[in-house]
């Protein structure tokens, strides 16, 4: 029966070719659509589901409200991780991980690179983690100060084909360091990502750091594993009773407090309220996987439109068909699952076309995202979700058409009254003409709102000026000679000044980077702010205008100075409640910079991006903290100016590589979310209006042939070409209008909530949506347009003869 049935498709089909052949497109592009986020939304919820113990793996995060403002971070002081398993018999194990913040500069004989991914854990991270293992023992690998443990590309890259276990790296030209294991590369769904691993006894003076129950360094990203069966919820309120015994002390108030958070590590990946410092850990916003989910939905669900819109308007022309085959005894399930079993041919089609375009289109999808996703057709969850959207989809798209076709008895058929009562099927494929308009004009909105409002970002001016602006980044060696290194540089023709810096002003923390007492004789009077060291010529070097006051002394930026000065921007003033003339000559203490006053007021300039309002920043001149070069350069031969400038680095550091960026590269890079959902939108919106115009195409082709007769009598009596064009027109363009009137409602609601997560953000102006209908009308004008044409020029004669 079944392949009797296929067989019987398989004709129809081929005997149908135009209708066979767009149903196919439409449901392969809208498929194919629908498979590559699949890919992405699967790959994202794979992140460290490779680990064993992932269940019962927790990471402690740092919740501190400070001056009635919180924030979070993802690491702890160093002691609370000994503290935790020594007074919780939850606890099973425990280990700490410390990226390294900066590069480092790596060597074996004549090799030596500049490495990022740089990382010191304890002795138990192999424990709670599982990262494949190919030579040495994990277990001990990072027993002993001093050890290390890389991964594949590493070893390949320092040591060829030689097994490294046993044998030595010089790090910064300084330290060497064993390398005691090899492990995999790690996996592309992993949030940690590191390329080295030593111990963290390898840090000097660590034995004695860990036994400080000191709160204010929370630098380390701990890990709990709890004993099979233990209550998460209980052990957090154990935790919180040890870190605040006393609610009502006075360290503990409405405005300032600490608190430990446990987060499953299957949350990790997907939390951004945490700061990720140099983007150490990967994590990505679950609102975009949200949209593109979405997204896919919507594609997928124009394709099943447009298959249901051309197989009803088919169904007209084969009323004799189902006439004869009811007459000769065929019942309606026998018919029903006839026409289903169409779909369900057409459907697989589809699938193996769209297996194979996913398959050849994952390289530029990953290449456009950043990611690596991998080809998951032989991943047997994948698999199964790819088996049962196939027969989704067959359902979903087949069961009216195959419904509509087979209700009709064998008289009504062979009598023609399909087509006489068919105003249900006309109703239905109105409907969706209109449905999937509404959504590709809720689509070409959304693509105009992204890339409107990044451009807007890219645009805004920022309080100083990023561009030709070169970040030299320093090592221990340009260290010992900063100030030398800087003056070496000002001579180069075309450097038209430099700042000493702690490091890029995108790089500023705020939150997890200082406090400030405004009172320095209060205990309890302190607040969040971002802090910059910078130079006298920090200002001047990226033109930030100063309101009030005046620049750092150099005289007291000199050696090692303890004479602090600070210059406060105006949201520290708005925080304060202070006026600019009032705040000059204050005292402030600022963290572990120490004390000093305040001797100027800048305008509010950006360190961040635009999802976040500018905060209390204060700018400091302790020389302890500089590490980096700022340079202004003039435009023009840009080559030769970084050909001179590593010249001077390798006067100072002749065995480190020349390391730099430019600071607007460094701004744009805090919008690769939004530049990729800016094109890939385009591209759905292109998409959709692809398989909605494919649609459009095949329901005018079969209306022109319905109408055929009708036509012709009408240009015999003098219809014009323009009369026939409008009368064929006109109801799919009044189908296009009620889409624009349901879409945009539903386009402004969608998109004013997405950039509700944008602190500075653009205004969604009537054009918007103007814009988006008159493209989408525009398009239904031209395909219909065509088709209705070239109808209203054939031959009268030829349409009536045919009749």
């Amino acid at each position: 029966m079944l392949k009797k049935n296929f067989i019987i498709a398989f004709r129809a089909l081929k005997s149908s070719r135009f209708y066979a052949s767009a149903s196919i497109i439409g449901l392969t592009i809208g498929i194919t659509c629908s498979l590559l986020i699949l890919s992405f939304v699967y790959y994202e919820m794979s992140f460290d589901t490779f680990h064993k113990k992932r269940d019962r793996i927790y990471r402690v995060n740092y919740d501190v409200l400070m001056g009635a403002k919180e924030t979070i971070s993802p690491s702890v002081p160093v002691f609370v991780a000994p503290q935790l398993k020594m007074r919780f018999p939850e606890v099973e194990d425990v280990t700490r991980f410390l990226p390294g913040w900066y590069s480092q500069t790596i060597s074996r004989g004549n090799i030596f690179f500049d490495e990022k991914g740089f990382a010191y854990a304890d002795p138990h991270f192999f424990r709670l983690f599982d990262f494949k293992p190919i030579s040495g023992n994990l277990d001990m690998a990072l027993s002993d100060p001093n050890t290390l443990v890389i991964t594949k590309d590493m070893a390949k890259k320092y040591f060829g084909q030689e097994d490294p276990v046993g044998k030595t790296l010089l790090f910064n030209n300084d330290r060497e360091f064993t390398v005691r294991a090899v492990i995999q590369n790690i996996p592309s769904n992993s949030h940690f990502n590191f390329d080295f691993v030593t111990s963290l006894y390898s840090i000097k003076g660590f034995d004695s750091l860990e036994t400080r129950q000191v709160w204010n360094n929370p630098n380390y990203t701990t890990f709990l594993l709890l004993k099979p069966g233990v209550n998460e919820a209980a052990l957090s309120h154990k935790i919180d009773e040890w870190v605040n015994p006393d609610p009502k002390s006075e360290t503990t108030t409405a405005d300032n407090a600490t608190y430990l958070q446990l987060e499953p590590l299957k949350d990790v990946h997907f939390n951004t309220q945490v700061f990720n410092f140099k983007n150490i850990f990967i994590v990505t916003d679950p609102k975009y996987i949200t949209v593109f989910a979405a997204v896919a939905v919507l594609v997928l669900l124009i394709a099943c439109s447009n298959y249901i819109n051309l197989a009803t308007a088919k169904a007209s022309s084969r009323g004799k068909e189902v006439g004869i085959r009811k007459a000769i005894g065929a019942g309606f399930w026998q018919l029903f699952f006839q026409f289903l079993t169409e779909s369900f041919l057409l459907v697989i089609v589809a699938m193996f076309i769209s297996v194979i375009a996913t398959s050849l289109l994952l390289p530029r999808f990953n290449n456009i995202l950043g990611k690596e996703i991998p080809f998951y057709l032989f991943n047997a969850k994948f698999l199964l979700c790819i088996i049962v959207a196939t027969v989704a989809i067959s359902l979903l798209a087949g069961f009216y058409p195959a419904f509509l076709l087979s209700k009709y008895g064998a008289v009504e058929s062979l009598k023609g009254e399909f087509e006489k009562t068919g105003k249900s099927g006309i109703s239905v494929r109105r409907s969706l003409v209109v449905l999937q308009f509404t959504i590709a004009i809720i689509l070409i909105s959304g693509a105009i709102v992204v890339r409107s409002q990044l451009l807007f970002m890219q645009s805004e001016k920022l309080g100083f000026d990023k561009e030709h602006v070169l970040v030299v980044h320093g090592n221990a060696d340009i260290r010992k000679s900063l100030d030398a290194f800087k003056t070496a540089l000002k001579k180069i023709n075309g450097v038209q000044d430099a700042s000493l810096t702690w490091r890029s002003p995108f790089e500023t923390v705020t939150g997890n980077g200082f406090s400030i007492k405004a009172n320095p004789a209060s205990e309890n009077d302190w607040h969040v702010v971002g802090g910059i060291a910078g130079d006298d010529h920090y200002l001047s070097t990226l033109g930030i205008s100063l309101l009030a006051g005046r620049n750092f002394d150099p005289a007291k930026i000199k050696g090692d100075s303890t004479v602090n000065e600070f210059i406060v921007n105006e949201a520290f003033l708005r925080h304060y409640r202070l006026r600019a003339k009032d705040v000059i000559s204050k005292e402030v203490q600022l963290g572990l910079a120490g004390k000093g006053s305040i001797v100027g007021v800048v305008k509010d300039f950006h360190t961040s991006s635009m999802h976040d309002q500018i905060q209390p920043v204060v700018l400091f001149n302790h020389p302890g903290y500089f590490g980096e070069v700022l340079l202004k350069i003039a435009p023009g031969n840009l080559p030769e100016m970084l050909k001179r400038i590593e010249e001077v680095w390798k006067s100072f550091a002749p065995s480190r590589p020349f390391n730099y960026s430019f600071l607007d590269e460094e701004y744009n890079i805090k919008y690769k979310a939004e530049q990729r959902l800016s094109f890939l939108m385009s591209v759905f919106c292109g998409v959709a209006i692809l398989i909605t115009c494919l649609g459009l195409l095949g329901l005018m082709t079969f209306t022109v042939s319905r109408r055929t007769r009708e036509i012709g009598i009408r240009k015999v009596l003098g219809a014009s070409v323009l009369n026939i064009t409008s009368l064929l027109s006109k109801d799919f363009l009044i189908l296009v209008a009620i889409a624009m009137a349901i879409a945009t409602p539903l386009s402004w609601y969608f998109m004013h909530r997405w950039l509700q997560d944008f602190a500075y953000r653009i205004h969604i102006g009537w054009w918007i949506f103007v814009a988006a209908g008159s493209l989408a009308l525009t398009t239904a004008l031209i395909t219909v347009g065509i088709k209705a044409i070239k109808a209203a020029m054939a031959n009268p004669v030829e349409a009536l003869r045919s009749e």
